[in-house]
């Protein structure tokens, strides 16, 4: 059942992700969840996929977490379990995509509200729909942002003040407004959407996967290092790199004035 309420395809080179609960305006259960750790774990193995699109069917790009019946508890032991046992960080049991080495782009298609926002946050970027709407709505039930991104992400993407202005209130933004604070990279029209995330997914085709890789490691482990720790840790990535088999044909395809063939490596 969850298979038909979370799809995945391969399209090429990009993995498509899909939330298909539009009847319940895609709010998230945690089976939903239980899936789509699971697909993320399935793009993590394939080296076939070199970006992923998150994005929602129907009107809504997700409603946040479905409330309404009753969830089994073990669900969600499990995929805590799971997460910590697999996640290569070892911490932040529900951020879906930051320490997947791709990158991944939100494309929001309507109103992303509570989970929903938070899912957008853990992409590495977002564009939007005209239709897009989107509210850090936890203080309203009482709450706290539940995966931690709205109060980790949140300030370094948009900004601390504007950050505590958003989760304080639990106030939902428009589209243009998303656009204005930093919060999107693109507004489009609704049948432009998936266009323009094929479109952003076909710039970072162009770049070496391995180099890729350790970019996003050194962009996201950087948020919590020291300015000497980075500098350390960039200088042996960029060792590293030198020594692959990328960086020999990055430099022989400039010489000979052609694209570059990637093999990862």
């Amino acid at each position: 059942m969850s298979e038909q309420l979370m799809l995945y395809r391969r399209e090429d080179n990009i993995g498509m992700v899909t939330i298909n609960r539009p009847e319940k305006i895609n709010a998230l259960t945690h089976f939903m969840l239980q899936r789509l750790y699971s697909i993320v774990e399935e793009i993590r193995r394939d080296d076939n996929v070199r970006v992923v699109i998150l994005t929602g069917n129907g009107r809504t790009f997700c409603a946040g977490t479905d409330v309404t019946g009753q969830v089994p508890e073990e669900a969600t032991v499990e995929i805590l379990r799971m997460k910590e046992k697999n996640s290569t960080e070892g911490k932040e049991p529900l951020w879906f995509f930051n320490s997947l080495p791709k990158p991944v782009i939100c494309a929001i298609n309507g109103p992303a509200v509570g989970v929903g926002a938070e899912l957008t946050l853990h992409c590495d970027i977002r564009i939007a729909s005209e239709n897009a709407r989107w509210g850090q709505i936890f203080v309203l039930r009482g709450l706290v942002p539940d995966t931690g991104a709205g109060t980790y992400l949140l300030p370094r993407i948009v900004g601390f003040s504007k950050a505590c202005e958003l989760v304080f209130s639990g106030e939902i933004i428009d589209a243009q407004e998303m656009l204005r604070i930093g919060l999107i990279s693109e507004l489009v029209p609704p049948d432009q959407l998936i266009i323009a995330a094929k479109k952003w997914a076909s710039k970072f085709l162009k770049g070496a996967p391995f180099a890729q890789q350790m970019c996003k490691q050194l962009m996201y482990m950087g948020l919590e290092r020291s300015m000497e720790a980075h500098r350390e840790a960039s200088r042996y990535c960029f060792q590293l790199s030198t020594k692959t088999e990328d960086f020999k044909e990055g430099i022989k395809s400039f010489l000979e004035k052609r694209e570059p063939y990637w093999i990862g490596k």
